[in-house]
């Protein structure tokens, strides 16, 4: 029989252990104690950065618009109005002091006012087939009336009669010829106004609808009755509003001069 020969690693010993570790090298860790290692420079996240950018120039946007079109879901709201009625002509920042005489409006030669200082008596709306005063139909502006107005020379019979119909009946529509008008037809409410060619254009009855008695009226819901009548020139008013004949008109520098009481005994 084949005798088995020496192990290939030597006969092994009670410190056969201690000698494999003085023959195994150290770690290179252990080689480097004592010295610090070199710091990693880690390249700077550009993606991270874009992304955060990108996404707070998304926030931004969706505040300003919220900002914008604050109240566009209520459907009784001005934004909500204003985005259903295509090319209505907007005006801001309009007065709404009384005053007496006649009144300068911007381009009124061929433009209806659609807000402004006004006469303190509003007009009463209804068809009229003559002129109205300026000053007395932006006060009823002021109180929510779409005022319709054509042009007799260029507006067809047709449309006057189909306009005549939209306005009749209603306590906060007024309908009047406006010679010089620069389109057709125009209407105007409280700092909006719209020009069209044909009473049969969809955006009549829509901006009647939205803006009768609507929410662009500083004073929605007051009453547009008071003056009747026509012409050019307002009807004087006293500073109360009340109602004072041309022959009557009180002179700001008078003073009223009361009877003295005769002192009892």
């Amino acid at each position: 029989m084949l005798s088995r020969g020496p192990h290939p690693a030597g006969p092994l010993s009670k410190d056969g252990p201690a000698r494999m570790a003085q023959r195994t090298p150290p770690p290179s860790s252990a080689r480097s104690r004592g010295r610090k290692p070199a710091p990693v420079k880690k390249p700077f996240p550009v993606g991270f950065a874009a992304g955060c950018a990108v996404l707070a120039m998304l926030l931004v946007g969706v505040i300003v618009y919220a900002v914008q079109h604050q109240g566009v879901g209520d459907t009784s709201s001005l934004a909500y109005a204003d985005t259903q009625v295509g090319g209505v002509v907007k005006t801001t920042g309009l007065k709404r002091n009384h005053k007496t005489g006649v009144l300068t409006y911007p381009n009124s030669a061929t433009t209806p006012p659609d807000g402004g200082d006004h006469n303190a008596l509003p007009q009463s709306c209804m068809v009229y087939k003559a002129q109205i005063p300026n000053e007395h139909a932006v006060h009823s502006l002021e109180h929510g009336a779409v005022w319709v107005t054509y042009n007799p020379t260029t507006a067809k019979p047709a449309d006057v009669a189909a306009l005549t119909k939209l306005v009749s009946g209603d306590s906060y529509r007024m309908l009047s010829p406006y010679p010089g008008l620069k389109s057709p037809i125009s209407l105007q409410a409280w700092g909006r106004q719209l020009f069209v060619s044909s009473a049969g254009d969809s955006r009549v009855k829509q901006f009647l609808s939205l803006f009768t008695s609507g929410p662009q009226a500083p004073e929605r819901s007051a009453l547009c009755t008071g003056n009747t009548s026509t012409g050019t020139t307002p009807t004087a008013t006293a500073p109360d509003g009340s109602v004072v004949p041309p022959t009557m008109a009180p002179n700001p520098k008078a003073t009223a001069q009361l009877p003295v009481p005769t002192p009892t005994k």
